[in-house]
């Protein structure tokens, strides 16, 4: 297992190096996810709702961070997913399976929409489309100041990351007025980590990038 290994707080050059190699780690493993959930899909009856709750609870174990359901007659259902996977900026795309893994990879944060209209047409359409990105950057400033040291760390960090975004914007709830931040972004707190993620809007995607990470100390960002 790849690991920040220092006494006291991990150097920069060191934490950016070690954070690389596992945000590309975690590229690596979940450039297939969609495959499996695809296949997932494609192999499920979800005609009754009892169907439909083990199609939810399948994907999820295929590598998905959330699923929500909602529940119908004669396969008619939505199925909300969450996921993470590895992220190009370069590209402005996302990392699949045999694409090159760049130095240093952000994580996109998915939010898939699968519905069936059901009635016996044996139709699913999936929207899905990322609604934050978490740069290498703000992950190594995490290891940096709030000492996290393992890739494990790291992706729980990511989700905690996640969560107080969704949280933002659940309680802005129209999607015009967060994805407006002010010039400095927004502050957003991540609990239970003492600390704050530096949320601004992507150029070009209707989404979010986790641009760094501060302590609630007083602490204020140089970068």
């Amino acid at each position: 297992m790849l690991e920040i290994q220092s006494v006291g707080p991990p150097p920069e050059r060191h934490a950016d190096r070690v954070v690389a190699e596992m945000m590309r780690e975690v590229a690596k493993n979940h450039a297939t996810l969609w495959d499996e959930i695809q296949l997932v899909i494609v192999d499920s009856r979800g005609g009754s709702p009892k169907a439909q709750r083990k199609l939810a609870e399948r994907i999820k174990r295929a590598g998905a961070l959330h699923t929500k359901l909602w529940p119908g007659k004669r396969g008619k259902y939505e199925i909300m997913i969450y996921d993470f996977t590895g992220y190009d900026p370069s590209r402005n795309k996302e990392i699949g399976d045999g694409d090159p893994i760049p130095e240093k990879p952000w994580i996109a944060c998915n939010l898939s929409m699968l519905e069936s209209p059901g009635g016996g047409r044996n139709m699913v359409e999936c929207n899905s489309r990322p609604i934050l990105f978490i740069t290498c950057h703000a992950m190594s400033r995490t290891a940096q100041r709030l000492g996290m040291r393992t890739s494990a760390h790291l992706m729980a960090a990511a989700r905690i990351i996640w969560n107080g975004c969704i949280k933002m914007m659940n309680e802005k709830a129209d999607e015009g007025a967060w994805l407006n931040p002010p010039p400095e972004g927004w502050r957003v707190p991540i609990p239970p980590i003492p600390a704050r993620v530096i949320l601004k809007r992507h150029e070009k995607r209707r989404a979010l990038i986790a641009m760094t990470v501060i302590p609630n100390d007083g602490y204020q960002a140089d970068d």
